[in-house]
């Protein structure tokens, strides 16, 4: 199993690679004083991951192997990225208490253990990635007869067959996935799920135009490569200026809420909850939350 999982993980292409940043940071985070998330599962996935990275090639498996993701430069991409886990567990559980027998997709699920954390024992969940991240979180996830894998690209629309219709509206989350697509991709996306799953609601991750401007330079989009141990094909793409933006898109999109990191004053964050007294920097990354 071991020779096979790190097969799996060296195929893994540039974006692909970016699941295994969150997974470390909620690992470190579940092992922390007070922590902001509970993922035991993480840390079980690290602790075999680890025996694996500790010959790999790569320098960023290296990094992590070394538990250089603890280091204090990364503290606060740490808390973070636990927030947001957090933050999209909110939202699945404040539909489940509308739709406790609803329908929940996560959209480039990496190596979530979220449908673990939200279970009521009624939800029919679908975890969706690429075939190769696919084959990586079948060596770790086992089965269940409400708990489906689809490995196919989240553009492949084909996945949405798959998807067993109920009387309860879809809910879908994305995190950390459409900024690392094109705006037609996310257009694309956006309005096909609208129109097949329509009064389904979408909750997403996204990023800010004046962040995507600026890693159009090459100065700040090696700097975003070298902080967080990137290939050089990895980059940004997608962003918007408002969260209102995708209600032009299609009729019948309606914006409902949004979330931000320093919404909540979280004491880890530090100096960086004074992000929250500028409007630009306190939506350079957020979670927008939709009525399809």
């Amino acid at each position: 199993m071991m020779e096979t999982t790190k097969d799996s993980i060296e195929a893994l292409d540039g974006i692909s690679e970016t699941l295994l940043i969150p997974l470390y940071s909620r690992a470190v985070e579940t092992q922390s004083k007070n922590p902001i998330i509970k993922d035991h599962k993480s840390v079980e996935i690290v602790s075999q991951l680890n025996k694996v990275f500790r010959d790999s090639s790569s320098p960023l498996h290296q990094r992590l192997a070394q538990g250089k993701v603890r280091n204090r430069a990364n503290t606060k991409l740490i808390a973070f990225l636990a927030m947001r886990s957090r933050r999209f567990d909110q939202y699945c559980l404040e539909y489940l208490q509308r739709c406790p027998s609803g329908v929940i997709v996560e959209l480039g699920c990496g190596l979530s253990s979220r449908f673990s954390r939200v279970d009521n024992g009624q939800v029919r969940w679908y975890d969706l990635d690429l075939p190769e991240v696919a084959a990586i979180r079948e060596r770790f996830f086992p089965k269940t007869a409400r708990c489906q894998l689809i490995a196919s690209s989240v553009l492949d629309v084909q996945w949405m067959d798959q998807i067993v219709p109920t009387k309860d509206p879809v809910l879908f989350i994305a995190e950390g996935l459409l900024m690392y697509l094109s705006e037609a991709e996310v257009r694309t996306l956006i309005t096909k799920l609208h129109r097949r799953f329509p009064g389904g609601e979408l909750a997403c991750e996204v990023v800010n135009t004046f962040v995507i401007k600026a890693l159009q330079k090459k100065r700040w989009r090696r700097k975003f490569q070298q902080d967080h141990h990137l290939k050089t094909s990895v980059t940004m793409s997608f962003g918007i200026p408002d969260g209102h933006v995708l209600e032009s898109w299609e009729p019948g999109i309606r914006f409902l809420d949004e979330w931000t990191l320093f919404d909540e004053g979280e004491k880890k964050l530090g100096w960086m909850n004074l992000f929250r007294f500028s409007k630009r920097l306190r939506k350079a990354q957020w979670i927008v939350h939709y009525r399809l």
